[in-house]
Formats: C-alpha cells, sequence, structure tokens
C-alpha cells in the first residue's frame, strides 16, 4: 500500500504482511490499480466485492470486473482527478440479484515526485442501508410535499375563511380566502400576529380562542363580527376547535363562513314579519270595526222594532248577525296563520303520544254526540317540535274528521305512525265525505276549501295553517289518495331522541 516511489527494504517486509493483514480484516472496499486500471492490491473486502478471491483479482483489469454501463462514469470521475486535486469521491451503484447495493468511494491519484500520474488508490464503504433510507425519506417527503400542495389546493379553493393560529394569537397557517379577506396575500400573514392585523377586535378573537384553549373543547356555530380590509363590517360563523401539536404547544384551528348575506335576510325577514304583524292588526281592527258598528246596528234595530218585527225579517237580522260572527272567527283564524313565524316556534324533543291523547281528551265530547270513534298510536313517539304548535295541527286534523262525516255511517278515525329514515309519518284516517285528489293541493291554500266541504260551515285556514306550522318544523303534510271512502292527511316530523336518552 505503500507508493510506488518508495523503495522497500527486506526488513520491512513483516511490517508489511502486519499491515495487509489488518487491512485485510478492515470493512471497506480497499484496492490499488496501476494507471492502465489493473489491480495491483485487493483487501478481503474488495476482493470479496468483485466477487473473486485477491490473487484472482490482481491483474485484472478493472473495466472486466464493472458493468459495461459503468465504464463511462468511471472515466468521467477518473477524468476529474489532476495534481492539484488528488482526490475524487464517487457514489456508484451496483445492482445485484437480491437488489441494489451502494458504494462510496474515495478515490486518490498517485503521483511521482514529478507529478506524473502512477496509478490509483480506492476506498470504498458501502452505504446501501443509508442510501436506501435516504431514498425512502426522500420519496416520503415528496409525498409529502405532494399532499401539502394538494391539501393547499383544496383549502384555497374552499370559500370558508380558514386560520390555524397558536395561543399567542400568531397566524401559523390560512388558506387564500382569509387572506383576500384581509386584502393580502397568503405569504404575507402567514407569521403576523392577529393584534397586527385587527387592531381592537383581535382582543375579541383572541378571548374567544383562549376560551377554546383553556376548555379544551370546540366551540362551534360562533357568530361574531368581522371587519375585513374593505372596511366593510361583514358576519361569520365560525368553529373553533383545539389542537395539540406536540412539542409546540396548543393550536387552534378557526373556521368561518361568511353569513353576512343570512344576517341581512334575518333582518330583512324580521323586518317583513313585523310588517305584516303591524299589517294584519291594523287590518283586523279595521275590519272588525265596521263589523261591530254592523252587529251593534243590526241588534238595535231588532230591539227597537221589538214585536213589530216581522218573522221573515227577524230570519234577515239573525242571518246578518251569523254572518258578523262568521267574519269575525275568518278575521281571528288569519291573525292566528299571518303571526305563525319561526320565530315563534320553540322546537326540542317532544312526546308526540301526550299531544295526541291530548287532542282526544279535547275532541272526546264530539265524538260522543256522533257517536264516533278515535284510534291512536300505540308506537311511542318522539319527534322535533313544539307541543302546542303540534296540538293545533293535530287537533285541526281531528276536528275536520268529525266536522265534514259522512251521515250515512258513524265517524271512525285512525292515527298510525311508522318510521321512514330520518322522520316519524304520522297518518289521520277517517271515513268521512272524502276530498276530491284533484284539490289536494288546494285544500291547503289560504281559505281554499274543496267540494264537498265548501257545502259545510268553515273558514278555509285550518289546513293553511296546519302546512304553515308543519313547514316550520321542518316537515310536511300533504293529502293521500286512499282510493276508498274518506280522507288521510300524512304528516311528516323529524324523529328524536327521548330526553336523556344521551
Amino acid at each position: 500500500m505503500l507508493p510506488p516511489r518508495m523503495k522497500i527494504s527486506p526488513r520491512k517486509s513483516g511490517m508489511i504482511d502486519t499491515l495487509n493483514s489488518i487491512l485485510d480484516t478492515h470493512p471497506d472496499l480497499i484496492c490499488r490499480m496501476d494507471k492502465e486500471l489493473n489491480f495491483t492490491y485487493a483487501n478481503e473486502a474488495a476482493a470479496t466485492f468483485f466477487l473473486m478471491s485477491k490473487d484472482a483479482l490482481i491483474g485484472t483489469h478493472l473495466f472486466l470486473r464493472s458493468e459495461e454501463k459503468q465504464h463511462e462514469v468511471i472515466k468521467s470521475v477518473l477524468g476529474n482527478i489532476c495534481p492539484e486535486s488528488p482526490s475524487v469521491t464517487s457514489l456508484q451503484r451496483i445492482d445485484r440479484p437480491a437488489g441494489p447495493q451502494y458504494v462510496l468511494f474515495t478515490i486518490i491519484g498517485l503521483y511521482s515526485d514529478e507529478n506524473v500520474l502512477q496509478g490509483y488508490q480506492s476506498v470504498g464503504r458501502d452505504v446501501t442501508s443509508k442510501t436506501l433510507l435516504e431514498h425512502q425519506v426522500a420519496a416520503q417527503t415528496k409525498a409529502l410535499d405532494a399532499v401539502h400542495v394538494e391539501l393547499r389546493s383544496v383549502l384555497d379553493t374552499v370559500p370558508s375563511l380558514i386560520w390555524y393560529k397558536d395561543d399567542k394569537n400568531k397566524i401559523l397557517r390560512l388558506n387564500q380566502a382569509a387572506a383576500a379577506s384581509m386584502g393580502m396575500t397568503v405569504e404575507e400573514v402567514e407569521g403576523k400576529n392577529t393584534y397586527d392585523l385587527f387592531g381592537e377586535a383581535a382582543k375579541d378573537y383572541h378571548d374567544a380562542d383562549l376560551s377554546v384553549f383553556n376548555s379544551g373543547k370546540a366551540i362551534r356555530g360562533l357568530v361574531e363580527p368581522f371587519t375585513p380590509d374593505s372596511g366593510e363590517q361583514l358576519w361569520v360563523q365560525s368553529d373553533k376547535i383545539p389542537f395539540t401539536d406536540g412539542e409546540d404547544g396548543p393550536r387552534i384551528l378557526v373556521v368561518s363562513t361568511d353569513i353576512t348575506e343570512l344576517k341581512e335576510q334575518e333582518a330583512t325577514l324580521k323586518s317583513i314579519n313585523k310588517n305584516l304583524d303591524d299589517f294584519a292588526s291594523l287590518a283586523s281592527h279595521d275590519l272588525q270595526a265596521p263589523l261591530r258598528k254592523i252587529g251593534i246596528s243590526a241588534e238595535l234595530m231588532q230591539l227597537e222594532l221589538g214585536d213589530a218585527l216581522p218573522a221573515e225579517a227577524t230570519a234577515y237580522f239573525d242571518d246578518i248577525a251569523a254572518g258578523v260572527n262568521h267574519m269575525r272567527q275568518l278575521i281571528k283564524c288569519f291573525l292566528k296563520f299571518m303571526r305563525a313565524s319561526p320565530e315563534g316556534v320553540d322546537l326540542g324533543p317532544v312526546n308526540l303520544n301526550n299531544v295526541l291523547r291530548q287532542v282526544a281528551n279535547n275532541e272526546q265530547g264530539h265524538l260522543d254526540e256522533t257517536g264516533g270513534s278515535l284510534i291512536l298510536p300505540d308506537a311511542e313517539i318522539y319527534v322535533r317540535g313544539d307541543n302546542a304548535l303540534l296540538a293545533q295541527v293535530f287537533t285541526n286534523l281531528v276536528s275536520n274528521a268529525i266536522k265534514y262525516r259522512s251521515e250515512r255511517r258513524l265517524v271512525e278515525i285512525e292515527i298510525t305512525a311508522e318510521t321512514e329514515k330520518q322522520y316519524w309519518v304520522i297518518s289521520v284516517r277517517d271515513n268521512g265525505l272524502g276530498i276530491d285528489p284533484s284539490f289536494a293541493d288546494q285544500v291547503f291554500d289560504l281559505f281554499g276549501r274543496a267540494k264537498p266541504y265548501s257545502e259545510i260551515e268553515g273558514s278555509g285556514v285550518g289546513l293553511a295553517l296546519c302546512r304553515r306550522i308543519i313547514t316550520l318544523h321542518g316537515g310536511t303534510i300533504e293529502l293521500i289518495e286512499t282510493g276508498n271512502a274518506g280522507s288521510c292527511f300524512q304528516v311528516k316530523l323529524f324523529r328524536a331522541r327521548r330526553p336523556n336518552d344521551g
């Protein structure tokens, strides 16, 4: 292993043998070649690498022990060696049956005192495990980068405003929608503190965030004002979700949806409802005032004439009084219909069995008078609704079944219930006069009445009010064709858990 220009005395041969023995136990691939690339020395590791014995390897050419595709690479590497830069490092891949092997070679040019190339000395270290691990890490990093790019792309297409912050109110990540709302780019915002961007409003945001950090529980549906770069106040509905990010401390994900338009619509709807309520009250007053005058005048005239009033005229006065009372009832029903609004609906779990029993008790007198019967469902029914309003709906349906009964048979009413996905479907069937299917929608119109019902006294508001109430519950009500005598009204309401069932 000593340079060829050095002369070796016989008494040093023992030292050389010892050195060779040491080199043979070294795991690195150590070899020497002359300038024509013929091997002049190799340790055991190098011989094993080239799949030969040491003696067989000595004297063979490097190209005979390497793949042809590597020859140009070897020439290129050796071409970089010169007296001024006598060593080069090169990572080589060798394809083995068991898989690729990676060896990091350090090659040193051996020069004479006159800088004439004499040969090469090479030390190779097997770095297969390290290189494969690096490749694996690189592949995983590339995959993570791709996921990051894809996630960023997805987040940037979401119209919601998304922030990822720490407990100091520093914005670590955000999407384009959030950045654009501040008139900035993502790069300009990331790393900034909310206090630097939102001024006084930042404290309110931070306080809400801190409550999430302290409780460890998410806040959902938080409605709060938001003033972007334009200075125009908007409204957002936010979900604030806490995270723990290892040693970096707590984090919070804030997802905000712009509900400004919804808030404006709510304000407009509230104003419209108020105007309608005012109008209904005013209309009621203006309509009832002349009715009262008509009723009082007719009553006074009837009293004034007394016994002198012919029997036929008395019947006319009775018709006037009945008409006035009917008109008053219509106005009362109209007001009730107009005032049925979302603000008056308090939805929660309702035991519909209790509601139906209450309806049955209230209508029992009318059933007894007509000899009728009412059958209630056996199933335990819990729906999402308002007790009083649902009682009003089913009272109307049952009382209609009694009112519009057939004179040829005793009235029979049956209420059944079955589940359909997230709904309870409640059916109210009777054996009464029935309704022509062509009037299935008309009966739910305000003051809409179908034959033969139009021949019987009624306001034409009841079913319209039923549909309005059920719609406010997020459900439906419709007239179902039975194919037999009678009618069937079907009500769909959202199912609810029994209270305390979790």
